[in-house]
C-alpha cells in the first residue's frame, strides 16, 4: 500500500531539514548579513544618542551602548560609559531552513522554486530584523539598571508595546511566516495534497 500524498510531502521535507539546517548553520555569517545591515540601519539611526555601534560577529550582533554614567560609575570627565551585549540571530532565524526545506519538497520547476526562495528569503529577514530589534529593546528598557534605561524615555504604554512585540517575533514570527509563505505561494499544490481545502477557504 502506497503512502499517501501528504505522507510522500512531510517524509520529503524530514529529509531536507538536516540538510538545511547544517547549510544554514555553516553559512551563518553571510546568510546573517541582511539582517544585521538591516538591524544596525534601524537601530542606529533610531537611538544614535545610546547605541554607538553594532558589530556582526556571525550570528551575534554585539550592541556597543554608550550613556551617562550614574553617580556610581567612575569615567573620565566630559566621556560616557559604554557597554556591551550580544544577540543571537539564529533565535529569530531558523524559519529559513525551515521554509527551505519546504520549497525543496514541493514538486516544482527549478526557475519558480528560485522566485519564491528569494521572494520568501526577503520577508523572512524581515522577520528575523523584526525579532532582533525587538530584542535589543528588550534588553535596553528590561535588563539594564533602571537608572540606565530611563534615559530612553520610553513610557509604560510604549514599554508594553515593546513587550508584546518581542513576543510576537520571538514566539510567532520564526514559526508561522515560513508556513504561511509556504501556502501562499503552492495553493494549487495544497489542494492536490488535500482535495477540497480551497473550497473551505473561499467560504
Amino acid at each position: 500500500m502506497s503512502a499517501s500524498p501528504v505522507k510522500r510531502f512531510v517524509l520529503k521535507v524530514i529529509l531536507w531539514l538536516p540538510l538545511c539546517f547544517a547549510v544554514w548553520y555553516y553559512m551563518k555569517g553571510v546568510i546573517g548579513l541582511p539582517t544585521f545591515f538591516l538591524v544596525d540601519g534601524i537601530m542606529s539611526h533610531w537611538l544614535p544618542a545610546f547605541i554607538k555601534d553594532i558589530e556582526f560577529q556571525g550570528h551575534l550582533l554585539n550592541v556597543v551602548l554608550q550613556f551617562a554614567p550614574p553617580p556610581e560609575i567612575k569615567v573620565p570627565e566630559g566621556q560616557k560609559a559604554e557597554l556591551v551585549f550580544s544577540v543571537n540571530s539564529l533565535v529569530y532565524g531558523y524559519s529559513i531552513p525551515l521554509y527551505t526545506a519546504l520549497i525543496l519538497a514541493t514538486p516544482d520547476t527549478e526557475k519558480a522554486k528560485w522566485i519564491h526562495w528569494i521572494t520568501g528569503f526577503i520577508i523572512l529577514v524581515l522577520a528575523q530584523s523584526w525579532g532582533v530589534s525587538f530584542d535589543i529593546l528588550k534588553t535596553l528598557l528590561f535588563k539594564l539598571d533602571p537608572g540606565l534605561s530611563s534615559q530612553l524615555g520610553f513610557s509604560s504604554f510604549q514599554k508594553e508595546l515593546v513587550a508584546l512585540g518581542y513576543q510576537f517575533g520571538y514566539l510567532i514570527l520564526p514559526a508561522v511566516t515560513p508556513l504561511v509563505l509556504w501556502i501562499g505561494f503552492h495553493q494549487q499544490f495544497l489542494g492536490q495534497l488535500v482535495p477540497g481545502i480551497q473550497d473551505r477557504f473561499r467560504r
